[in-house]
């Protein structure tokens, strides 16, 4: 089976088992739906892109905005900690008006989470990003790095959150780069 098979499959299971105990009150046993929208920057420059008028752009390896869906589960009503999931996608594209060169990656996220009852929330887990590539869009040879595995660690309060990210991409021929980022991650789920 395909690795985005697979990650896709635990998606939907971990979807369906959470939505099967849904329950919104956050405090007490259960699970359900949840969405995550991020913006993040970092990393290692990709390539830099240089304009008519003489300004230029760098694209980050760790650059860019995601959405992934997922879900949540508590296992207990006594221990504050929760099991997220969620599959995603992430995505940067340039300036250019004449050229469509973006990074682009699927991402899958396991995190065990824990909620202070001031509504404070912190958060680590693993994290891994399915087919990164840097498209050229014809005006260079595109790059397929290798799918990678990171973690990340989050700080949030109710549905807003800083995360750091640690992962590395490598390719064939191409210098291994830093695919880490820090950014905002606003997340939605029922009865929040």
């Amino acid at each position: 089976m395909k690795p985005y098979a697979c990650a896709a499959l635990c998606a939907i299971a971990l979807c369906a088992a959470s939505a099967a105990n849904a329950d919104a009150h956050s405090d007490a046993k259960g699970g359900g739906f949840l969405m995550n929208f991020d913006l993040d920057y970092g990393g290692d420059d990709l390539v830099t892109l240089s304009f008519e008028d003489g300004d230029t752009q760098d694209v980050k390896a760790g650059q860019g905005v995601s959405f992934a869906l997922g879900g949540w589960y508590r296992p207990s009503d006594s221990l504050p900690l929760e099991l997220h999931g969620a599959l995603g996608y992430k995505y940067v594209t340039t300036a250019a008006s004449n050229a469509d060169i973006k990074v682009t990656r699927t991402t899958l996220q396991l995190n065990a989470v824990y909620r202070f009852e001031n509504e404070w929330y912190v958060s680590a887990g693993l994290l891994r990003h399915m087919g990164p590539k840097l498209d050229g869009d014809g005006w260079f040879e595109d790059i397929e790095f290798d799918d990678a595995t990171g973690f990340n660690v989050e700080l949030g309060w109710r549905w807003i959150g800083l995360h750091l990210t640690s992962i590395d991409y490598s390719a064939d021929g191409y210098e291994d780069a830093d695919a880490g980022s820090i950014g905002v991650r606003f997340t939605w789920r029922p009865g929040m």
